[in-house]
């Protein structure tokens, strides 16, 4: 990641991860990103507003259905707040996005940085990561996780923070997830995936050994109802920040809160975030945080977990 050279990265990018370590935050060596990823970026950038209707917009519409997917006008009023200075003070939102030589986009990561200021922590909570068919298998992903976590490690430290960023927080399917034989094998090869990247399930055990899933994420539009998917983590690849953290109840309710209270701020529906938050919090009483494999997670652990609920 080093050896991107200057021209690679926009002003804006730039700017914020100056002095920062990238290669030490990548997972894959450099000598592979110089032959798969490198020669494939024309620009990495932090995209503006214009740039993401204009370029990335019609690429995320395509990778997500509708139910999944936020609608990109939010990610665009919330991206220009962001820029003209109206969400100072707010969990940071940032969208890093890569294009081609010709400019075209190629792919980009959008996530919100989730400050945990009682443990010294920013976490990028990763909402989606997507590259187009024909530059998969380049290591391209892997670029954008390197780059979400230094721009948190950036954005920790604006306010004079420590700058820990141990690991990223991501919402997945569990294995076998879906109502198809082929939405099922995409969900165990997505979980496969995800535990080859050194990602782990986070969470919640009673005291009968019994685990259930942590996560409740809220309806995106007015009358959708809250579904279960399942946290996970992925540690970040340098060890002076992995090392910190441990899955516990301290972080886990930390996480809880950053997490719906950057959900507020990005202006998602209060009765849909308070539902999912309240079934959130309910499920942790009598019971602990605790990290396990993704591939051990099973139907039980998510499913029919409240009366008023049920994934599709």
């Amino acid at each position: 990641m080093n050896a991107l050279k200057p021209q690679q990265l926009d002003p804006r990018l730039a700017g914020l991860v100056h002095g920062i370590d990238l290669q030490a935050l990548s997972r894959v060596p450099a000598a592979r990103l110089e032959t798969t990823a490198l020669p494939n970026i024309g620009t990495l950038e932090l995209v503006s507003p214009d740039g993401f209707e204009r370029d990335y917009q019609q690429l995320y519409l395509s990778m997500f259905h509708g139910g999944e997917r936020e609608r990109p006008d939010l990610i665009v009023q919330r991206l220009r707040d962001d820029l003209d200075g109206r969400r100072s003070g707010l969990a940071p939102y940032r969208v890093v996005g890569i294009r081609d030589h010709n400019g075209q986009a190629v792919g980009a990561a959008q996530f919100s940085v989730l400050p945990l200021p009682k443990l010294g922590y920013a976490v990028p909570y990763m909402q989606y990561i997507y590259i187009r068919s024909q530059n998969r298998r380049q290591d391209l992903s892997e670029v954008l996780h390197t780059m979400a976590l230094a721009v948190a490690t950036a954005d920790s430290g604006i306010d004079g923070g420590q700058g820990i960023v141990p690991f990223t927080l991501f919402e997945t399917e569990p294995p076998n997830h879906g109502t198809t034989a082929s939405s099922q094998s995409t969900a165990t090869k997505r979980a496969q995936i995800h535990a080859k990247s050194g990602s782990r399930g986070m969470m919640l055990v009673d005291e009968s050994g019994q685990l259930c899933s942590s996560h409740v994420q809220p309806g995106l539009e007015f009358g959708d109802r809250p579904i279960t998917l399942t946290w996970a983590i992925r540690p970040s690849p340098a060890p002076q920040d992995s090392s910190h953290f441990r899955i516990d109840d301290e972080l886990g309710l930390s996480l809880l809160t950053a997490y719906y209270r950057s959900l507020r701020e990005e202006g998602f529906r209060e009765e849909n975030v308070a539902l999912a938050e309240n079934m959130a919090r309910a499920r942790c009483t009598g019971r602990r945080f605790v990290e396990i494999a993704l591939d051990a997670i099973t139907p039980a652990m998510y499913q029919n977990l409240e009366p008023a609920e049920s994934l599709p």
